[in-house]
């Protein structure tokens, strides 16, 4: 368990938040890998003071995946984007978004594709240089000097090392730090003057860069509708026209699309859940079906563009629910808002299903 002080993790906010304020952002670089560093520290961290070791090559591939949907055109091409893609940097286009195109139309903008593409070791390989280089190096510097609170640098072995606590926070706050994160990254973007004939008058720039597309969910409803016996994953009622793909950890507490995360139910079923958790019911019923199916749907899943983690997924699940349990929250049971508050009984089943969540190359604490 964390023995982390209120003061400790007080000062820890108040250098994000000067981090964003005062740090200097040329380009996006910096808010891709503060949402890298977040990701990874629930997927792969604790809830305690260790240090946390993630290689390069990891944080690398994450980091792409931020900027994914960003290698495709936003609009037509314009004087400032002959390609019609945002342009992430003050000056040429950002380096990683070139590495990333030519494998991003090869394989029709599928990143599941992508780690089978001749090219991805390479491109991965270009993407750890560029962050070790330019963002790692210039991330924790606040108001002209540097002050290495996260991490030194520069990086041993190709190993990236959170310092003592620094992993716990970023899951403790992570809903502050993606806010704070993204908000900068749209104002980025939309500051960039090369970027103003794009953009025009649409309003759907944050949809277009952290969202995803409906047309897209639509593609997976029947695969899980399928999987389902056709039946609405919470109520196991008959499903019917009005149906949604919903994710099962609420997309406001971890922005990723992922396959095993998905499932799907009657509109007002997921309309009444909402943001919240499901109950323990759910949770288990949720746990069952990824450990029995888990591959079949994974791979189903990748063909339709999403990428598929099971590990990872499993992780989040368990981060999502210990932070519910630690603020004392409440579960959602079923519609007109019947709730349940959450026990230890529901982070106990991610120890029963515990084989479900082992990996190989795990990084570690320390």
């Amino acid at each position: 368990m964390s023995t982390l002080s209120a003061r400790a993790q007080l000062a820890f906010l108040e250098k994000i938040q000067r981090l964003f304020d005062e740090g200097e952002f040329s380009a996006t670089y910096k808010f891709a890998l503060m949402l890298t560093l977040t990701e990874l520290a629930i997927e792969y961290g604790a809830d305690d003071d260790t240090e946390l070791a993630l290689p390069l090559d990891l944080v690398a591939e994450r980091f792409a995946l931020w900027y994914w949907r960003q290698a495709s055109a936003y609009g037509p091409a314009s004087a400032d984007s002959e390609d019609g893609i945002l342009v992430q940097n003050l000056g040429k286009q950002a380096a990683v978004i070139n590495r990333i195109r030519g494998v991003y139309n090869d394989v029709q903008g599928n990143p599941a594709r992508a780690p089978g593409h001749p090219h991805w070791k390479r491109v991965i390989s270009d993407i750890r240089a560029i962050v070790h280089n330019m963002p790692l190096r210039h991330l924790q510097v606040i108001g002209g000097e540097t002050d290495r609170f996260l991490y030194d640098y520069p990086c041993v072995n190709k190993i990236l090392v959170l310092k003592r606590g620094i992993s716990h926070n970023l899951r403790r706050f992570s809903p502050l730090i993606q806010q704070l994160a993204k908000a900068g990254w749209l104002e980025h973007i939309r500051s960039n003057r090369r970027n103003s004939e794009l953009l025009g008058k649409k309003d759907d720039l944050e949809s277009f860069m952290f969202g995803t597309p409906r047309a897209q969910l639509a593609k997976v409803s029947p695969i899980l509708a399928d999987m389902q016996d056709r039946r609405c994953f919470y109520c196991q009622g008959k499903l019917h026209s009005q149906v949604e793909v919903d994710h099962f950890i609420p997309w406001s507490r971890y922005p990723r699309d992922t396959a095993h995360n998905f499932v799907v139910a009657h509109r007002s079923c997921n309309n009444d859940k909402r943001d919240m958790l499901a109950a323990k019911s759910h949770l288990e019923r949720w746990l069952d079906r990824n450990e029995r199916i888990g591959r079949e749907l994974g791979e189903q899943m990748q063909d339709q563009g999403f990428v598929s983690n099971l590990a990872s997924t499993t992780e989040v699940a368990k981060w999502a629910y210990g932070e519910t349990l630690r603020m004392q929250g409440y579960a959602w049971i079923a519609t007109r808002r019947q709730t349940e508050m959450i026990n230890e009984q529901y982070t106990a089943l991610f120890s029963i299903n515990q084989s479900v969540s082992s990996r190989t190359n795990t990084p570690t604490t320390r």
